[in-house]
Protein backbone atom coordinates (compact mmCIF):
# COMPACT_ATOMS: atom_id res chain seq x y z
CA UNK A 1 0.00 0.00 0.00
CA UNK A 2 1.08 3.12 -1.45
CA UNK A 3 1.76 5.85 1.71
CA UNK A 4 3.73 9.26 2.29
CA UNK A 5 6.81 8.44 4.51
CA UNK A 6 6.17 10.67 7.22
CA UNK A 7 9.69 11.32 7.61
CA UNK A 8 9.81 13.75 5.15
CA UNK A 9 7.53 16.14 7.12
CA UNK A 10 4.27 16.97 6.12
CA UNK A 11 2.54 16.50 2.31
CA UNK A 12 3.16 19.39 0.12
CA UNK A 13 -0.19 21.24 -0.60
CA UNK A 14 -1.00 24.04 -3.59
CA UNK A 15 1.73 26.55 -2.01
CA UNK A 16 4.57 24.09 -2.25
CA UNK A 17 3.28 22.90 -6.05
CA UNK A 18 2.57 26.66 -7.12
CA UNK A 19 6.41 27.56 -6.29
CA UNK A 20 7.74 24.52 -7.75
CA UNK A 21 5.94 25.35 -10.81
CA UNK A 22 6.81 28.60 -11.16
CA UNK A 23 10.24 27.93 -10.68
CA UNK A 24 10.20 25.58 -13.65
CA UNK A 25 8.09 28.11 -15.94
CA UNK A 26 11.24 30.59 -15.10
CA UNK A 27 13.87 28.49 -15.94
CA UNK A 28 11.84 27.24 -19.50
CA UNK A 29 11.33 30.75 -20.84
CA UNK A 30 15.14 31.88 -20.17
CA UNK A 31 16.11 28.94 -21.09
CA UNK A 32 14.28 29.35 -24.68
CA UNK A 33 15.22 33.28 -24.88
CA UNK A 34 18.62 31.97 -24.78
CA UNK A 35 18.29 29.83 -27.45
CA UNK A 36 16.09 32.69 -30.01
CA UNK A 37 18.97 34.49 -29.29
CA UNK A 38 21.58 32.09 -30.08
CA UNK A 39 19.22 30.58 -33.02
CA UNK A 40 19.11 34.21 -34.41
CA UNK A 41 22.82 34.64 -34.65
CA UNK A 42 23.28 31.00 -36.24
CA UNK A 43 24.76 29.53 -33.04
CA UNK A 44 23.66 26.10 -31.80
CA UNK A 45 22.49 26.25 -27.68
CA UNK A 46 23.58 23.11 -25.87
CA UNK A 47 24.95 21.20 -28.62
CA UNK A 48 21.26 21.04 -30.64
CA UNK A 49 19.97 23.95 -33.26
CA UNK A 50 17.27 26.24 -33.04
CA UNK A 51 14.07 24.75 -33.11
CA UNK A 52 14.23 21.16 -32.35
CA UNK A 53 12.19 18.99 -34.77
CA UNK A 54 9.93 21.83 -35.94
CA UNK A 55 12.97 22.06 -38.78
CA UNK A 56 10.52 19.11 -40.27
CA UNK A 57 7.16 20.43 -40.00
CA UNK A 58 8.59 23.95 -41.35
CA UNK A 59 10.18 21.40 -44.28
CA UNK A 60 7.15 19.99 -45.45
CA UNK A 61 5.30 23.58 -45.07
CA UNK A 62 8.15 24.81 -48.07
CA UNK A 63 7.55 21.76 -49.51
CA UNK A 64 3.49 22.38 -49.91
CA UNK A 65 4.18 26.28 -50.50
CA UNK A 66 6.50 25.68 -53.52
CA UNK A 67 6.16 22.09 -54.78
CA UNK A 68 3.65 19.23 -56.07
CA UNK A 69 1.78 18.03 -52.45
CA UNK A 70 3.24 14.62 -53.11
CA UNK A 71 6.65 15.54 -52.41
CA UNK A 72 6.15 15.84 -48.47
CA UNK A 73 7.09 12.27 -48.13
CA UNK A 74 10.51 12.80 -51.02
CA UNK A 75 12.80 11.89 -48.21
CA UNK A 76 15.68 12.96 -50.38
CA UNK A 77 14.03 16.60 -51.01
CA UNK A 78 12.98 16.89 -47.37
CA UNK A 79 16.82 15.93 -45.59
CA UNK A 80 17.86 18.39 -48.49
CA UNK A 81 15.87 21.26 -47.67
CA UNK A 82 16.37 20.59 -43.57
CA UNK A 83 20.11 20.84 -44.16
CA UNK A 84 19.73 24.26 -46.15
CA UNK A 85 17.06 26.07 -43.69
CA UNK A 86 19.51 24.99 -41.04
CA UNK A 87 23.05 24.57 -41.72
CA UNK A 88 23.50 24.38 -37.78
CA UNK A 89 21.89 20.38 -38.11
CA UNK A 90 24.75 17.48 -38.02
CA UNK A 91 25.51 16.17 -41.34
CA UNK A 92 24.05 12.87 -40.61
CA UNK A 93 21.17 14.20 -38.81
CA UNK A 94 17.64 13.36 -40.88
CA UNK A 95 14.04 14.46 -39.91
CA UNK A 96 11.40 11.81 -41.14
CA UNK A 97 7.87 12.85 -42.09
CA UNK A 98 5.39 10.15 -41.42
CA UNK A 99 2.02 11.76 -40.26
CA UNK A 100 -0.84 11.99 -42.43
CA UNK A 101 -1.08 14.41 -45.12
CA UNK A 102 -4.16 16.27 -44.19
CA UNK A 103 -1.97 17.76 -40.87
CA UNK A 104 0.71 18.83 -43.21
CA UNK A 105 -1.68 22.01 -44.16
CA UNK A 106 -0.81 23.01 -40.69
CA UNK A 107 2.70 24.17 -41.27
CA UNK A 108 1.77 25.98 -44.79
CA UNK A 109 1.93 29.44 -42.94
CA UNK A 110 4.31 28.83 -41.18
CA UNK A 111 6.64 28.51 -43.94
CA UNK A 112 6.25 31.63 -45.53
CA UNK A 113 8.08 33.47 -42.24
CA UNK A 114 11.82 33.08 -42.56
CA UNK A 115 13.20 30.19 -40.18
CA UNK A 116 13.28 31.49 -36.99
CA UNK A 117 10.62 34.09 -37.34
CA UNK A 118 7.97 30.83 -37.56
CA UNK A 119 9.57 28.81 -35.05
CA UNK A 120 9.12 31.90 -32.44
CA UNK A 121 5.60 32.13 -33.77
CA UNK A 122 5.46 28.62 -33.34
CA UNK A 123 6.29 28.60 -29.72
CA UNK A 124 3.22 31.09 -29.20
CA UNK A 125 1.00 28.77 -31.20
CA UNK A 126 2.12 25.69 -28.96
CA UNK A 127 1.12 27.95 -26.11
CA UNK A 128 -1.90 28.86 -27.02
CA UNK A 129 -3.17 25.42 -28.43
CA UNK A 130 -2.33 24.03 -24.48
CA UNK A 131 -3.50 26.64 -23.09
CA UNK A 132 -7.01 26.17 -24.75
CA UNK A 133 -6.63 22.92 -24.04
CA UNK A 134 -6.58 22.80 -20.47
CA UNK A 135 -9.35 25.71 -20.37
CA UNK A 136 -11.70 23.59 -22.48
CA UNK A 137 -10.57 20.42 -19.77
CA UNK A 138 -11.21 21.79 -16.58
CA UNK A 139 -14.29 23.35 -17.79
CA UNK A 140 -15.40 19.96 -19.32
CA UNK A 141 -14.54 17.89 -16.14
CA UNK A 142 -15.41 20.86 -13.76
CA UNK A 143 -12.69 21.33 -11.70
CA UNK A 144 -12.98 23.39 -8.94
CA UNK A 145 -12.10 26.84 -9.44
CA UNK A 146 -9.44 26.82 -6.57
CA UNK A 147 -7.38 24.08 -8.35
CA UNK A 148 -7.54 24.94 -11.99
CA UNK A 149 -4.29 27.72 -11.37
CA UNK A 150 -2.41 24.66 -9.69
CA UNK A 151 -3.25 22.59 -12.51
CA UNK A 152 -2.75 25.22 -14.88
CA UNK A 153 1.23 25.74 -13.15
CA UNK A 154 1.74 22.22 -13.10
CA UNK A 155 0.68 21.46 -16.54
CA UNK A 156 2.57 23.97 -18.52
CA UNK A 157 5.60 23.80 -16.30
CA UNK A 158 5.74 20.06 -16.89
CA UNK A 159 8.97 18.70 -18.31
CA UNK A 160 7.52 16.76 -21.02
CA UNK A 161 5.92 19.90 -22.07
CA UNK A 162 8.03 22.96 -21.28
CA UNK A 163 11.23 21.17 -22.80
CA UNK A 164 10.11 18.22 -24.95
CA UNK A 165 7.13 19.66 -27.08
CA UNK A 166 7.55 23.75 -26.43
CA UNK A 167 10.96 24.13 -26.65
CA UNK A 168 11.23 20.96 -28.75
CA UNK A 169 9.29 22.36 -31.44
CA UNK A 170 6.96 19.31 -31.32
CA UNK A 171 2.96 18.58 -32.11
CA UNK A 172 2.24 17.34 -29.14
CA UNK A 173 0.44 20.61 -27.52
CA UNK A 174 -1.97 20.27 -30.86
CA UNK A 175 -2.75 16.32 -29.93
CA UNK A 176 -3.46 17.52 -26.56
CA UNK A 177 -6.21 20.65 -27.60
CA UNK A 178 -7.65 17.73 -30.17
CA UNK A 179 -8.14 14.94 -26.84
CA UNK A 180 -9.65 17.94 -24.86
CA UNK A 181 -12.28 18.68 -27.55
CA UNK A 182 -13.03 15.12 -27.81
CA UNK A 183 -13.07 15.12 -23.57
CA UNK A 184 -15.79 18.24 -24.31
CA UNK A 185 -17.85 17.16 -25.74
CA UNK A 186 -17.95 13.55 -24.16
CA UNK A 187 -19.01 15.46 -21.21
CA UNK A 188 -21.22 17.40 -23.15
CA UNK A 189 -23.54 14.35 -24.27
CA UNK A 190 -22.32 14.92 -28.08
CA UNK A 191 -21.01 11.56 -28.84
CA UNK A 192 -21.17 11.97 -32.83
CA UNK A 193 -19.16 15.08 -32.30
CA UNK A 194 -16.70 13.51 -29.85
CA UNK A 195 -15.69 10.89 -32.65
CA UNK A 196 -15.29 13.66 -34.92
CA UNK A 197 -13.19 15.18 -32.64
CA UNK A 198 -11.03 12.17 -31.80
CA UNK A 199 -10.72 11.57 -35.52
CA UNK A 200 -8.54 14.63 -35.81
CA UNK A 201 -5.99 12.81 -34.39
CA UNK A 202 -5.53 10.07 -36.61
CA UNK A 203 -2.37 12.03 -37.93
CA UNK A 204 -0.59 9.59 -34.56
CA UNK A 205 -2.95 6.26 -35.07
CA UNK A 206 -0.46 4.51 -31.76
CA UNK A 207 -2.21 7.39 -29.85
CA UNK A 208 -6.05 6.61 -31.22
CA UNK A 209 -5.84 2.99 -31.47
CA UNK A 210 -6.35 1.82 -27.77
CA UNK A 211 -9.07 4.66 -27.12
CA UNK A 212 -10.52 4.08 -30.46
CA UNK A 213 -10.66 -0.34 -28.94
CA UNK A 214 -12.10 0.67 -25.28
CA UNK A 215 -15.06 2.78 -27.12
CA UNK A 216 -16.25 -0.58 -28.66
CA UNK A 217 -15.42 -2.53 -25.47
CA UNK A 218 -17.69 0.34 -23.79
CA UNK A 219 -20.59 -0.19 -26.52
CA UNK A 220 -20.41 3.56 -27.39
CA UNK A 221 -21.47 3.22 -30.70
CA UNK A 222 -22.09 6.49 -31.84
CA UNK A 223 -18.76 8.07 -30.49
CA UNK A 224 -16.74 4.86 -33.03
CA UNK A 225 -19.36 5.95 -35.52
CA UNK A 226 -18.52 9.47 -35.55
CA UNK A 227 -14.57 8.53 -35.63
CA UNK A 228 -14.84 6.01 -38.14
CA UNK A 229 -16.70 8.34 -40.73
CA UNK A 230 -14.47 11.41 -39.47
CA UNK A 231 -11.34 9.04 -40.37
CA UNK A 232 -13.26 8.22 -43.64
CA UNK A 233 -13.45 12.19 -44.68
CA UNK A 234 -10.11 12.58 -43.48
CA UNK A 235 -8.48 9.59 -46.05
CA UNK A 236 -10.28 10.71 -48.83
CA UNK A 237 -9.36 14.76 -48.24
CA UNK A 238 -5.30 13.26 -48.10
CA UNK A 239 -6.28 11.36 -51.04
CA UNK A 240 -7.60 14.10 -52.95
CA UNK A 241 -4.13 16.33 -51.39
CA UNK A 242 -1.57 13.83 -52.70
CA UNK A 243 -2.77 11.48 -54.83
CA UNK A 244 -1.74 7.73 -55.35
CA UNK A 245 1.15 8.43 -55.96
CA UNK A 246 1.70 10.14 -53.05
CA UNK A 247 -0.19 7.50 -51.10
CA UNK A 248 2.25 4.86 -51.94
CA UNK A 249 5.06 7.19 -51.05
CA UNK A 250 3.73 7.63 -47.59
CA UNK A 251 3.69 3.69 -47.29
CA UNK A 252 6.54 3.78 -48.17
CA UNK A 253 7.71 6.18 -45.08
CA UNK A 254 5.65 4.27 -42.56
CA UNK A 255 7.72 1.33 -43.71
CA UNK A 256 11.08 3.05 -43.17
CA UNK A 257 9.85 4.73 -39.78
CA UNK A 258 8.63 1.11 -38.51
CA UNK A 259 11.88 -0.42 -39.31
CA UNK A 260 13.82 2.13 -37.67
CA UNK A 261 11.33 2.03 -34.64
CA UNK A 262 12.36 -1.78 -34.33
CA UNK A 263 16.04 -1.35 -35.11
CA UNK A 264 18.15 -1.84 -32.06
CA UNK A 265 19.16 1.40 -30.79
CA UNK A 266 21.40 3.07 -28.31
CA UNK A 267 20.65 4.12 -24.65
CA UNK A 268 20.36 7.38 -25.79
CA UNK A 269 17.90 7.29 -28.55
CA UNK A 270 15.75 4.85 -26.61
CA UNK A 271 15.72 7.44 -23.84
CA UNK A 272 13.49 9.39 -25.62
CA UNK A 273 11.17 6.70 -25.82
CA UNK A 274 8.75 5.59 -22.84
CA UNK A 275 6.61 3.11 -24.81
CA UNK A 276 6.52 -0.50 -23.28
CA UNK A 277 8.76 -1.91 -26.17
CA UNK A 278 11.33 1.12 -25.80
CA UNK A 279 11.70 0.35 -21.82
CA UNK A 280 12.07 -3.54 -22.70
CA UNK A 281 15.00 -2.82 -25.33
CA UNK A 282 16.24 -0.89 -22.89
CA UNK A 283 16.63 -3.49 -19.83
CA UNK A 284 17.13 -6.19 -21.64
CA UNK A 285 19.85 -5.14 -24.12
CA UNK A 286 17.37 -5.27 -27.27
CA UNK A 287 17.53 -9.03 -26.73
CA UNK A 288 14.80 -9.38 -29.63
CA UNK A 289 13.03 -12.40 -28.67
CA UNK A 290 12.72 -12.14 -25.14
CA UNK A 291 11.55 -8.27 -25.36
CA UNK A 292 8.80 -9.17 -28.44
CA UNK A 293 7.46 -12.13 -26.14
CA UNK A 294 7.21 -10.34 -22.70
CA UNK A 295 5.71 -7.31 -25.09
CA UNK A 296 2.86 -9.44 -25.91
CA UNK A 297 2.44 -10.55 -23.00
CA UNK A 298 2.14 -7.56 -20.79
CA UNK A 299 0.09 -5.89 -23.60
CA UNK A 300 -2.49 -9.35 -23.48
CA UNK A 301 -2.59 -8.37 -19.69
CA UNK A 302 -3.38 -4.77 -19.29
CA UNK A 303 -5.50 -4.63 -22.93
CA UNK A 304 -7.61 -7.69 -21.39
CA UNK A 305 -8.27 -6.19 -18.32
CA UNK A 306 -8.44 -2.50 -19.31
CA UNK A 307 -10.70 -3.74 -21.82
CA UNK A 308 -13.00 -5.86 -19.40
CA UNK A 309 -13.59 -2.93 -17.09
CA UNK A 310 -14.58 -1.00 -20.04
CA UNK A 311 -17.32 -3.99 -20.86
CA UNK A 312 -18.55 -4.05 -17.48
CA UNK A 313 -19.06 -0.21 -16.53
CA UNK A 314 -22.14 0.21 -17.95
CA UNK A 315 -21.23 3.84 -17.98
CA UNK A 316 -20.18 4.08 -14.45
CA UNK A 317 -16.45 4.61 -13.34
CA UNK A 318 -16.10 6.99 -16.54
CA UNK A 319 -13.30 9.21 -15.12
CA UNK A 320 -11.04 6.54 -13.85
CA UNK A 321 -11.63 4.52 -17.11
CA UNK A 322 -10.64 7.54 -19.00
CA UNK A 323 -7.23 7.95 -17.03
CA UNK A 324 -6.47 4.40 -17.08
CA UNK A 325 -7.09 3.85 -20.97
CA UNK A 326 -4.67 6.89 -21.13
CA UNK A 327 -1.74 5.75 -18.94
CA UNK A 328 -2.10 2.39 -20.98
CA UNK A 329 -2.24 4.40 -24.40
CA UNK A 330 1.28 5.50 -23.72
CA UNK A 331 2.76 2.18 -21.93
CA UNK A 332 1.34 -0.32 -24.27
CA UNK A 333 2.63 0.83 -27.24
CA UNK A 334 5.57 0.50 -29.90
CA UNK A 335 5.98 3.76 -30.24
CA UNK A 336 5.34 6.80 -27.30
CA UNK A 337 7.95 10.08 -27.63
CA UNK A 338 8.44 11.44 -24.23
CA UNK A 339 6.64 14.32 -25.49
CA UNK A 340 3.15 12.54 -26.21
CA UNK A 341 3.19 12.02 -22.14
CA UNK A 342 1.18 15.48 -22.12
CA UNK A 343 -2.14 13.17 -22.39
CA UNK A 344 -0.82 12.17 -18.67
CA UNK A 345 -2.07 15.67 -17.83
CA UNK A 346 -5.52 14.88 -18.75
CA UNK A 347 -5.73 11.28 -17.07
CA UNK A 348 -4.41 13.34 -13.62
CA UNK A 349 -7.19 15.87 -14.38
CA UNK A 350 -10.27 12.50 -14.20
CA UNK A 351 -8.29 11.63 -11.21
CA UNK A 352 -8.43 14.85 -9.46
CA UNK A 353 -11.98 15.19 -10.56
CA UNK A 354 -13.21 12.45 -9.31
CA UNK A 355 -11.48 12.18 -5.82
CA UNK A 356 -12.94 15.49 -5.36
CA UNK A 357 -16.20 14.38 -3.58
CA UNK A 358 -14.32 10.87 -2.77
CA UNK A 359 -14.93 10.90 1.21
CA UNK A 360 -12.09 8.48 1.47
CA UNK A 361 -8.89 10.67 2.77
CA UNK A 362 -6.72 7.70 1.79
CA UNK A 363 -7.22 7.74 -1.69
CA UNK A 364 -6.88 11.52 -1.71
CA UNK A 365 -3.98 10.88 0.05
CA UNK A 366 -2.81 8.79 -2.71
CA UNK A 367 -2.97 10.46 -5.68
CA UNK A 368 -1.04 13.24 -4.09
CA UNK A 369 1.65 11.07 -4.23
CA UNK A 370 0.78 9.74 -8.22
CA UNK A 371 0.65 13.08 -8.51
CA UNK A 372 4.10 14.43 -7.26
CA UNK A 373 5.88 10.89 -8.58
CA UNK A 374 4.60 11.95 -12.01
CA UNK A 375 5.39 15.39 -11.94
CA UNK A 376 8.79 14.86 -10.80
CA UNK A 377 10.24 11.49 -12.22
CA UNK A 378 9.94 12.86 -15.80
CA UNK A 379 12.78 15.46 -14.97
CA UNK A 380 15.43 12.59 -14.13
CA UNK A 381 13.90 9.68 -16.04
CA UNK A 382 16.18 10.46 -18.90
CA UNK A 383 19.38 10.29 -17.36
CA UNK A 384 18.54 6.86 -15.38
CA UNK A 385 17.68 5.64 -19.27
CA UNK A 386 21.12 6.59 -20.68
CA UNK A 387 23.44 5.44 -17.51
CA UNK A 388 21.19 2.61 -15.62
CA UNK A 389 18.94 1.73 -18.66
CA UNK A 390 15.81 1.52 -16.42
CA UNK A 391 12.72 4.30 -18.10
CA UNK A 392 11.20 5.38 -14.76
CA UNK A 393 8.28 7.25 -16.20
CA UNK A 394 6.65 3.95 -18.10
CA UNK A 395 7.19 2.61 -14.52
CA UNK A 396 4.96 5.57 -13.26
CA UNK A 397 3.05 5.30 -16.05
CA UNK A 398 2.05 2.05 -15.89
CA UNK A 399 1.72 1.84 -11.73
CA UNK A 400 -0.69 4.61 -12.13
CA UNK A 401 -2.84 3.46 -14.85
CA UNK A 402 -3.46 -0.11 -12.82
CA UNK A 403 -4.27 2.27 -9.71
CA UNK A 404 -6.69 4.14 -12.16
CA UNK A 405 -8.33 0.85 -13.22
CA UNK A 406 -8.28 -0.63 -9.62
CA UNK A 407 -10.30 2.58 -8.59
CA UNK A 408 -13.15 1.88 -11.78
CA UNK A 409 -13.43 -2.00 -10.58
CA UNK A 410 -14.08 -0.45 -7.00
CA UNK A 411 -16.82 2.09 -8.25
CA UNK A 412 -17.92 -0.39 -10.59
CA UNK A 413 -18.63 -2.47 -7.86
CA UNK A 414 -19.98 0.06 -5.49
CA UNK A 415 -22.47 1.14 -8.78
CA UNK A 416 -23.48 -2.75 -9.25
CA UNK A 417 -24.53 -3.52 -5.49
CA UNK A 418 -26.45 -0.55 -5.57
CA UNK A 419 -28.20 -1.21 -8.68
CA UNK A 420 -27.68 -4.65 -9.46
CA UNK A 421 -24.31 -6.51 -11.18
CA UNK A 422 -26.04 -6.89 -14.93
CA UNK A 423 -24.60 -4.45 -17.21
CA UNK A 424 -28.71 -3.63 -18.69
CA UNK A 425 -29.19 -2.45 -15.37
CA UNK A 426 -26.19 -0.15 -15.27
CA UNK A 427 -27.23 1.57 -18.59
CA UNK A 428 -30.54 1.58 -17.89
CA UNK A 429 -29.73 3.73 -14.79
CA UNK A 430 -26.93 5.77 -16.27
CA UNK A 431 -29.67 6.75 -19.39
CA UNK A 432 -32.38 7.64 -16.42
CA UNK A 433 -29.66 9.87 -14.39
CA UNK A 434 -29.58 11.58 -18.03
CA UNK A 435 -32.72 12.24 -18.69
CA UNK A 436 -33.01 13.63 -15.57
CA UNK A 437 -29.89 16.27 -15.99
CA UNK A 438 -31.43 19.92 -16.28
CA UNK A 439 -30.71 20.18 -20.05
CA UNK A 440 -31.57 17.22 -21.02
CA UNK A 441 -34.79 17.61 -18.93
CA UNK A 442 -35.67 20.97 -20.58
CA UNK A 443 -35.50 18.82 -23.74
CA UNK A 444 -37.72 16.72 -22.88
CA UNK A 445 -40.24 19.38 -21.88
CA UNK A 446 -39.76 21.58 -25.20
CA UNK A 447 -40.39 18.31 -27.29
CA UNK A 448 -43.76 17.78 -25.21
CA UNK A 449 -44.91 21.45 -25.75
CA UNK A 450 -44.33 21.05 -29.59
Amino acid sequence: MIRWPHWLGPMPGRREAQAIAWMALAAGIILSTVSLVLGFHGLPFMGRPLGGDFVEFYTIGKILNTAAPARIYDLDLAVKLQHEILPAMSPTQMLVFGQAPYIAWLFRPFALLPYFWAYAAWLGFSAAAYLLGLRILFRALRLPREDRRTGYLLALSWAPFLFETWIGGQMAAVVFLIFALFFWCLENERPLLAGLALSLCLFKPTLVALPALMLLAGRRWRVAGGLAAGGAALGLASLATIGWEGIRAWRNILGFNAQVAAAAGDAWHRSKYVDLAAFLHLLLGNNQSITAILFVAASLAAVGSLGWAWWRSGGSARNELWAATLCFTLVVNAYTPIYDTVLAVIAMAFLATRLQNDPAASDREKFTIWLLLLYLVPWITQSFAQFLHLQLITLVLACFGFWALRQAFESTGKAGARIGSHPRAAQEQSTIQRHLQPRAAGRLWVRSRG
